[in-house]
């Protein structure tokens, strides 16, 4: 039945949250994708407004219909919503939750070469995104049970659970920090070239969340909590804006062609999204039309590793259709184990090489991103060389 309670729109927080949400969506179209913010090519001005816009979406997907009480885990990225640095190779699930409450995670480990959960805490100040929301508490699957047909179960609570097993599957415990405030799941594989990228099909996943004891159901909706719902869709489209890093971590390079120092996410000092098994490294690529940028080394003993294009803002280039990533099942290297990755607008391997290509889908300019997953001491840094596309075409 309608509320009872009588308002207009002047008087409601909610339309005052909401006009709120649109001049940010404006700063970020007038200011972030501005000449004096550096974008002044037309393909970084249309790639920026999508990426607001895939902001807009993860804020909407998160903290607007995200409920703590009734959680759902949501697919972070997809081949039609990137941002802050999604990878093809892994699919991303994001549930709300909250530190007074209990939670149980039920899963079936397939194929991946890794799993693992991140919880993550809110900001003092409010702010939201993957570079504004600290890594509380996390686990991976090196570190709990699963049963021989690849169930598990995943407790997250205050208190241990008294049994460590549930129906035959072995139930593991994640000590629920105070401040949290959302649970990210990782799972990653490494497929051959001839299968479809791995984010393109998260439903072969199988897991749930549920909270321990059955919450009342659902209220109708009232103006202060959608008034804040709405301020938490900012904040997570604001957080885009931090991806410019003033003060970046040892991985990130700010010089062009080159990559920062390949380090382990935990011992980087970022309060983030970021899986702290992984060893990163990243800088930005700028290339001429009859030019490729060739990366060399070796890879590390580990669990995972791939290289990744991004555009400026983050954004995976196009997957489904053309070669923007390789991960170590890809990577062709010599007989001494070595790798050679060109990045360039078009394939300039001449027939029986073993070098790898990189497709930059006509950008002259973008981000190049590195992950050594559970590395066996620091990972080689690729070292990178730009050189004539002409020189690599004639062998």
């Amino acid at each position: 039945m309608p509320s009872p309670f009588p308002m207009i729109n002047s008087e409601s927080k909610a339309h005052a949250a909401f006009h709120r949400l649109l001049d940010q969506l404006r700063e970020a179209a007038d200011e972030w994708l501005s000449p004096e913010s550096g974008i002044d090519r037309e393909i970084e001005v249309v790639e920026g407004l999508r990426n607001v816009i895939h902001l807009l979406s993860g804020g909407v997907d998160f903290y607007l219909e995200g409920d703590p009480e009734h959680p759902e885990f949501r697919p972070v990225v997809s081949p039609i919503r990137k941002f802050m640095g999604d990878n093809p190779d892994a699919v991303y699930f994001w549930a709300r939750v909250r530190d007074d409450l209990g939670y149980r995670v039920r899963g079936v480990r397939k194929d991946e070469c890794y799993i693992s959960f991140t919880v993550h805490g809110r900001a003092a100040d409010g702010s939201l995104g993957p570079v504004a929301e600290p890594v509380l508490a996390d686990v991976n699957d090196r570190e709990f049970a699963v049963a021989a047909d690849g169930r598990y179960e995943v407790i997250l609570s205050h208190e241990e659970p008294a049994r460590r097993e549930h129906e035959g599957v072995p139930v593991n415990w994640i000590e629920l920090p105070k401040g949290a405030a959302s649970l990210l799941t990782r799972h990653y594989f490494e497929v051959d070239e001839e299968k479809a990228p791995a984010v393109t099909r998260p439903r072969e996943i199988e897991i749930e969340i549920d909270t321990l004891i059955p919450s009342a159901a659902r209220p109708p909706q009232n103006d202060d909590d959608f008034a804040r719902r709405l301020d938490d869709v900012t904040a997570f489209v604001r957080g885009g804006k931090g991806l410019e890093m003033p003060d970046p971590p040892p991985f990130v390079s700010t010089t062009p062609n080159k990559l920062g120092e390949p380090t382990v996410f935990r011992l980087s000092n970022s309060d983030s999204w970021g899986a702290v098994d992984i060893a990163y490294s990243m800088g930005p690529f700028d290339i001429r039309a009859d030019e490729a940028l060739v990366m060399e080394g070796t890879l590390p003993e580990c669990a995972f590793a791939n290289v990744v294009l991004w555009n400026r803002f983050l954004q995976a280039f196009e997957y489904r259709d053309r070669t923007v990533s390789l991960n170590r099942k890809q990577i062709r290297t010599d007989a001494d184990g070595r790798y050679r990755v060109i990045c360039a607008m078009r394939d300039p391997r001449p027939e029986g090489s073993t070098d790898n290509w990189l497709d930059t889908e006509e950008h002259g300019r973008g981000t190049i991103f590195w992950r050594f997953l559970l590395p066996e001491g620091t990972p080689e840094k690729p070292e990178c060389q730009v050189v004539p596309l002409s020189t690599l075409e004639n062998g």
